[in-house]
């Protein structure tokens, strides 16, 4: 038997991987979307269809003769300096193999395109946890998940939509709101946090201004909602899970950081359903830039060796 690789789709196999899907039925990380994600890039990217703009992805496959043992699929984040993993799926419910396979070949593919970092998100105690981390991902903090009934009217609040003019303050909230530990692995630019902010997949960004800068930030996705609060007050607390009551959707998630205890408190005390915990996972990766043949063979002259 030949070694095991993980190769890049065509545009075409991707575009055909939708029939496959069904017998890629084992989920090792949360799909985020990555189904259409999945289907709209290899239709753009074969001019199938006028779609609008989809982020620049890679889809990987692990082949058994004409179908595959497993699938994953990497979306650049913005900025460019990061990658992250929306999903890999297997035809086994376990496969360590293929799973290490695909997280080596993702990054490989990730480092060849200038990308610095991958991140991923697993469920806690998954049994896939060992390939993952033989694969090259870390984990550095966890997410505990809680349910949202959102669609609720929102009180008079004195948070604002965020602008681009609010880039630089929600990083420096971020820089005061996360411990230093975390931030390390994560985002020590704000290039870095660029793409950790992507990956929350949020397409609505709200903040509260205090008296040193912002005092929170709540961005609010189709799916979850992610929040920053550099505020000991239980007054913004307060008025941050309103805020995620009114705009998230009907039947979103609530992402809370292990880090954001007075969040996570009051989200108890109001009767939110925890629906478990996961991993943030990163690798970090070195540039893959193949050298190119620079120097020219030269003739040297024989010198003779002093005595």
């Amino acid at each position: 038997m030949g070694e095991m690789r993980a190769e890049p789709l065509s545009p075409i196999d991707t575009a055909t991987l939708w029939p496959q899907l069904g017998r890629l039925n084992t989920e090792v990380i949360a799909t985020r979307g990555a189904e259409s994600l999945l289907v709209s890039s290899g239709l753009a990217a074969t001019g199938l269809s006028h779609l609008p703009r989809v982020p620049r992805t890679s889809v990987l496959g692990v082949r058994r003769g004409l179908s595959y043992r497993g699938v994953a699929v990497g979306r650049e984040l913005a900025g460019g300096a990061a990658w992250e993993a929306v999903s890999l799926r297997l035809s086994r419910p376990k496969d360590d193999d293929t799973v290490t396979t695909l997280c080596e070949g993702l990054s490989a593919e990730v480092a060849s395109r200038g990308g610095r970092t991958v991140y991923m998100r697993y469920a806690e105690g998954s049994l896939h946890a060992d390939a993952l981390r033989k694969g090259g991902f870390f984990a550095y903090r966890l997410e505990h998940l809680y349910a949202v009934r959102g669609g609720r009217p929102l009180p008079e609040t004195a948070f604002r939509p965020a602008t681009r003019s609010d880039r630089h303050g929600i990083f420096r909230l971020y820089c005061r709101a996360v411990p230093e530990m975390v931030r390390r692995h994560e985002a020590p630019t704000q290039q870095d946090w660029r793409a950790v902010l992507d990956s929350f997949d949020c397409d609505r960004g709200f903040v509260l201004d205090g008296p040193n800068g912002l005092a929170a930030w709540v961005g609010i996705g189709d799916r979850e909602s992610h929040v920053l609060i550099d505020d000991p007050d239980d007054a913004a607390v307060q008025a941050t899970l309103d805020l995620v009551e009114a705009q998230g959707s009907r039947n979103g998630t609530l992402v809370i950081a292990e880090h954001q205890f007075m969040i996570e408190a009051a989200a108890n005390e109001r009767g939110y359903t925890a629906l478990g915990t996961r991993l943030m996972c990163a690798r970090r990766l070195a540039l893959s830039n193949p050298l190119k043949e620079v120097a020219k063979a030269t003739v040297a002259e024989s010198v003779a060796l002093p005595h």
